[in-house]
């Protein structure tokens, strides 16, 4: 296959008569900066493609099955917020009304800290769907067609703001997915856009008879490719489906340049081209089944598997009385370096470039040995037998909507220590970190008993709160 952008890098650099009178700094002198150059003649532009990015993405849209695939460098943060800017953007559109805070997006409440962002920045209300579980979860938040469908209709009877979009997080941080041909043909119905934050699930286009969002009836999603594909930190796509409106599309350049640097990078460009090349869409589905193999067999160690994602291995350790966050350590220890670990989950992402049947069988054993107490450093991976069983039967209830995280920018805000002095005020702070996940408190929101809580459950010292009137 004929790579346009790796051709061009190569071509470039292996010149070595070229005097380079352009950015960057390093003139091609360095052997860690080759493929890194500007918009030099002949290099196309990102924000303004027409020769080689633009080929490339039409190649990898045409992987995808999509109407238009756009390169990103600056990851799904950058993707996310193009997607609101572009809901918003054709919202406005359709009913002719240009101000953008009679608007509202629908989403779940697992939604990356980069889409908040998008609404403080773009000043669009948010309107949280509730999870559907019966039990507080870190990551989770469970979004049926049927659920959808009732908020939607209170939403349309109560609100008076505009639906712009539903926004989705599917997969999951630990690998939850949702029924999102259902959640997509709800949209719809309510003649709104479904996007999808599919930031972890770009490979399931290859996997389980194509699962990828676009193909379930997503309108637009974003994609790190760089999570799971093999490609460069920061590489990303936006894809636009085939059957979503064709503005989408014609404004999706712009929408992305109004959120990224007008220097994007060559070397994650040159990654994304690549892709083309080293995704083999048979080795994901192989590597799918090795991973669904070493989940039998860690179940046959009486372990428990959570989410159904094809290729994320998330250990649910909540009733096994193993401390996750040790149990990361220990696997460490033995040079296995997993996503992430803390005390409930410990998270795994595999892909094809992982080596079967070696790595698979590391971490079997590892595990194994870790859980049988068998040559670990101490007994600190075992947990406290009354570890957080009645905390996590409490259902989270979505706080009280004080003021929206836009209204909240330029407030007056203080830092404080999480105690019983913090109820009744009204958090400054939006609280996700890593994992992505669902906030116990977002800008705006009165903190109440239940939050506290949770604030002191997941170890929080301190949070900021606005200072009304000072």
């Amino acid at each position: 296959m004929k790579l346009p952008i790796c051709g061009f890098l190569e071509k470039y650099d292996s010149d070595k008569d070229i005097v380079r009178l352009h950015m960057p700094g390093h003139k091609g002198k360095f052997a860690d900066c080759d493929n890194d150059i500007t918009e030099v003649h002949g290099a196309d532009s990102l924000y303004e493609a027409d020769d080689i990015i633009l080929e490339s993405e039409k190649l990898t849209s045409d992987l995808f099955g999509t109407r238009r695939t756009f390169y990103s460098t600056e990851g799904s943060s950058q993707v996310i917020k193009a997607m609101c800017y572009l809901a918003i953007r054709y919202a406005c559109k359709k009913t002719g009304n240009y101000s953008r805070n009679d608007y509202a997006i629908v989403a779940s409440r697992n939604a990356h800290k980069s889409f908040i962002n998008a609404s403080m920045l773009m000043e669009f209300d948010i309107a949280w769907l509730p999870s559907e579980d019966e039990e507080f979860s870190i990551c989770k938040c469970n979004v049926t067609p049927e659920g959808l469908r009732r908020f939607l209709t209170d939403f349309k009877k109560k609100s008076d703001k505009t639906l712009a979009a539903v926004f989705v997080a599917s997969p999951d941080y630990l690998g939850n997915m949702l029924d999102v041909k259902g959640l997509a043909e709800v949209a719809h119905e309510f003649n709104t856009l479904l996007l999808c934050d599919n930031a972890h699930g770009s490979y399931l286009k290859f996997v389980g008879g194509d699962l990828h969002p676009i193909t379930l009836g997503a309108d637009m999603t974003t994609d790190s490719a760089h999570k799971t594909l093999p490609v460069l930190t920061g590489g990303a796509y936006l894809h636009v489906s085939p059957n979503a409106p064709q503005d989408l599309e014609a404004e999706a350049r712009q929408a992305l340049l109004l959120f990224g640097s007008t220097s994007p990078s060559y070397k994650i460009l040159r990654s994304l081209d690549l892709a083309l090349e080293r995704i083999e869409p048979k080795k994901y589905e192989e590597c799918a089944q090795h991973i669904a193999e070493l989940k039998d067999s860690l179940r046959e160690m009486g372990l428990k598997i959570y989410g159904s994602e094809p290729l994320k291995l998330t250990l649910d350790l909540r009733e096994s009385g193993i401390d996750g966050k040790n149990l990361a350590k220990e696997l460490r220890a033995r040079k296995i370096y997993c996503e992430y670990g803390e005390p409930e989950f410990v998270v795994t992402m595999w892909s094809p470039f992982n080596e079967y049947p070696t790595e698979f069988d590391r971490f079997r054993d590892a595990v194994s040995e870790v859980i049988n107490n068998e040559n670990v450093s101490s007994d600190s991976f075992v947990a406290e037998k009354n570890i957080k069983n009645e905390f996590r039967k409490k259902k989270f209830t979505l706080p009280e909507v004080v003021f929206q995280p836009y209204e909240t920018l330029l407030m007056l805000k203080k830092l404080v220590k999480v105690d019983e002095s913090i109820v009744g005020e009204i958090a400054a702070d939006t609280l996700t970190g890593c994992p992505p996940a669902i906030s116990p408190v977002i800008a705006g929101e009165k903190i109440d008993k239940d939050i506290l809580d949770i604030l002191k459950f997941y170890g929080v010292e301190e949070i900021g709160i606005i200072s009304l009137g000072e």
